[in-house]
């Protein structure tokens, strides 16, 4: 299966310039090259199996919702600033 949509990386302060550099950079143009270089198929598969919690809630694809969350997560890694709202803030130890 393969994403067509250029993948979101949702609201962010970068500049225009900036986001278009980085969205080339890490192929969020062309999911399809994102996807391959990240294993999303294989790993979509082995994440399609529900925990016993989302059991509970059901899912009408499971592997395209994982798909979709492993998309996100590694839009997340790849590039720290995406989603700037959402982001953990990381601090530096004192000691």
């Amino acid at each position: 299966m393969t994403h067509q949509e250029p993948l979101d990386l949702g609201a962010t302060d970068l500049p225009e310039a900036e986001e278009a550099r980085v969205r080339r950079a890490h192929d969020l143009d062309r999911p399809e090259v994102f996807d391959r270089r990240n294993d999303v198929d294989r790993r979509s598969r082995t994440r399609a199996n529900l925990l016993p919690e989302e059991s509970r809630t059901g899912s009408a694809d499971p592997q395209a919702q994982a798909r979709e969350v492993l998309r996100d997560s590694d839009v997340r890694t790849e590039v720290p600033e995406s989603a700037p709202d959402t982001m953990a803030e990381r601090r530096e130890s004192d000691a």
